[in-house]
């Protein structure tokens, strides 16, 4: 009983961190998404990229963001976008971390990118929360749909 009970509040946890971690992608990328240029600004800001590929990841990664989210939100691959997610917090990270140290004074681009928010040692510790939370769902979530279910192996428990 006890250890059903604890699968419960697993399954809770679970949920929440998903659908929390879901939302935010999920935001934050349609707000890229409704001002790419303004977008592209703030990634040029950060001078890690090439020029060239400023205008792309400006116009490819909120979409990236928005699907993440979307799959987080209803539950679907679960893993696969938790991982994606994932990944990408941690170039976050990396950008923020560079942005630091090298003490440039700029706005992150996150969300809402007009009114912009600086880079600083808050956005990186959400942003590691963040990457705490998709390594979560990573390690631990239930795919229904996903590649184990894909290659027909079933739901994944643990």
């Amino acid at each position: 009983m006890e250890t059903e009970q604890n699968l419960q509040r697993y399954r809770v946890i679970e949920s929440v961190i998903r659908v929390l971690l879901g939302l935010v992608f999920l935001l934050y990328g349609l707000d890229k998404i409704s001002q790419p240029d303004v977008f592209a600004r703030s990634i040029a800001n950060y001078r890690l990229l090439p020029e060239v590929f400023i205008n792309l990841m400006a116009v490819v990664l909120p979409w990236i963001e928005v699907l993440c989210g979307l799959l987080l939100i209803f539950g679907q691959w679960i893993r696969s976008a938790a991982l994606v997610s994932g990944f990408l917090l941690v170039v976050f990270v990396i950008a923020v971390s560079i942005t630091l140290v090298r003490g440039l004074d700029i706005h992150c681009g996150c969300f809402n990118t007009n009114a912009g928010r600086k880079v600083g040692m808050k956005l990186l510790g959400e942003d590691l929360l963040l990457l705490s939370m998709s390594s979560v769902l990573v390690l631990k979530a239930r795919d229904r749909v996903g590649w184990h279910a894909l290659l027909g192996l079933g739901e994944r428990r643990q």
